[in-house]
């Protein structure tokens, strides 16, 4: 008997089924994947342009991720500031009935309405998204204003001692508008800092700063607020200050919709210009996977007949070794 011959036919024949297990295991992954599996020996060691093409890739991703993010942004923003102008456009036009029937009843109802718009419209402006206030600034954890009713309480300890429009008037524009005044101090809880720009493409950023302390939100919260305050017992007006406040808040909410379509417009377009750039990006993206594919792609028929192959030379390869196995034996019990 030869053992020798027998030991070294059986480690051949193992070397040629671990060889074949490896290379069927590889053919099968080039077949799932689409991609050789081993680009270095594909490309014969120089792997320069690959290495530049992935780089290109995982950029556009990047890319992807904050058009994505960005257009999300905008649209959440542009659906709260429709629903705010649309909420100031309707209370306009009911306040503006406050001349034509000037009791208190009517009083009560228009600022009732008119705070019950003002609670709507923060709301909005503290609108948050995934866990961030949209109208913030980098502040993104924190809301953008305080609530309406602190929002009344506040204003309503301005206003005391004033009994005409035009000393109510003066005293809502030093807490809204002025530098350091009661809207800037206590009102807007945001940051002045605006959001760091979003890397849209190779060459093109975008900035989205809206923020709640723009004089377009400020001047729609104190035209809604003096209707609001207008009925306000703690004041005790005369009905000739609550119907001139209530008319005045009127005309300054329609004054105020030119603001909110030049702040909705100048979003639009940069919602358009996100688009385009999404688009322009996914055609880099599929131009530059197509590359890669042609440069470490595998011919799915070639990889297939080969995996075919080796798993019938696999399988003879198995039906050998049972063979040999038994021959061994029969030569052994001899």
């Amino acid at each position: 008997m030869d053992t020798v011959g027998d030991l070294a036919r059986t480690l051949v024949l193992r070397t040629h089924q671990t060889r074949l297990n490896r290379d069927l295991d590889r053919l099968g992954t080039e077949i799932a994947t689409g991609f050789v599996s081993d680009p270095a020996a594909h490309l014969g060691g120089d792997v320069t342009a690959l290495v530049a093409i992935d780089r290109s890739l995982a950029q556009l991703e990047t890319y992807r991720v904050n058009t994505t993010e960005a257009a999300f942004l905008t649209g959440t923003m542009q659906t709260t500031l429709e629903e705010i102008q649309d909420r100031s456009e309707q209370l306009s036009q009911v306040l503006l009935s406050v001349e034509l029937t000037p009791n208190e009843e009517m009083f009560q109802t228009l600022s009732g309405a008119a705070e019950n718009a003002l609670g709507q419209m923060v709301n909005g402006l503290n609108r948050s998204v995934a866990g961030r206030f949209l109208f913030s600034g980098t502040a993104t954890d924190s809301p953008s204003v305080i609530d309406s009713d602190a929002l009344i309480a506040e204003l309503s300890v301005a206003l005391a001692g004033q009994t005409t429009v035009a000393g109510i008037e003066a005293e809502l524009d030093i807490w809204f508008d002025s530098a350091g005044g009661g809207f800037e101090t206590d009102g807007y809880l945001g940051s002045d800092t605006a959001l760091a720009p979003l890397q849209l493409s190779r060459t093109d950023s975008t900035n989205v700063d809206i923020r709640a302390n723009d004089p377009v939100f400020r001047d729609m919260l104190k035209a809604v607020a003096k209707a609001a305050l207008a009925s306000d017992q703690s004041l005790a007006l005369s009905d000739d200050v609550k119907t001139g406040l209530i008319s005045n808040a009127a005309l300054d909410l329609q004054t105020a919709q030119a603001s909110m379509v030049e702040l909705r417009a100048g979003l639009g377009a940069l919602e358009q210009r996100i688009e385009e750039t999404a688009t322009r990006n996914s055609a880099e993206r599929t131009a530059t996977s197509l590359a890669r594919l042609e440069l470490v792609g595998t011919d799915e028929f070639e990889t297939a007949t080969r995996y075919e192959n080796t798993r019938a030379q696999l399988e003879t390869l198995y039906a050998i070794t049972v063979r040999s196995s038994r021959l061994s034996l029969v030569e052994f019990l001899r």
